[in-house]
């Protein structure tokens, strides 16, 4: 016996506007508690348990000035790293040259000329 393939059109041969259903007596009852089950649900997450404030508070850095972050900033772009960035961040390459600008980075930064340009960015701003 061989199968005749049917059109779409008399496979799906459902109403396509449905009649509701008539609603029980009870569903507003069951509305209810599912409407208070979820807020309780939303209540409990949206406090935050004694645990992860303790771990927050343990986990941070301390925190630089202003001008220590702007010193920081001078120091990589003196070292050129800032030109190699985005093709690190991008592309995920490292290059011998951004290798060796942040080698300079890192040796200006222990070095003394930290501090001179927190000095001078300080002086710039007043402080």
């Amino acid at each position: 016996m061989e199968t005749i393939p049917m059109p779409y059109f008399t496979l799906n041969s459902s109403p396509s506007i449905k009649t509701p259903l008539p609603a029980s007596p009870a569903a507003p009852v069951r509305l209810r508690a599912t409407v208070a089950a979820a807020l309780a649900l939303a209540s409990a997450l949206a406090m935050p348990t004694h645990a992860q404030e303790r771990n927050a508070t343990q986990q941070q850095q301390p925190t630089l000035s202003r001008a220590e972050v702007i010193a920081d900033l001078a120091l990589w772009r003196r070292a050129g790293a800032d030109r190699y960035e985005g093709l690190s961040r991008s592309y995920g390459l490292e290059t011998q040259a951004y290798d060796a600008a942040q080698q300079e980075y890192l040796r200006l930064r222990q070095s003394e000329a930290f501090p001179a340009e927190v000095r001078k960015q300080q002086a710039a701003d007043g402080q």
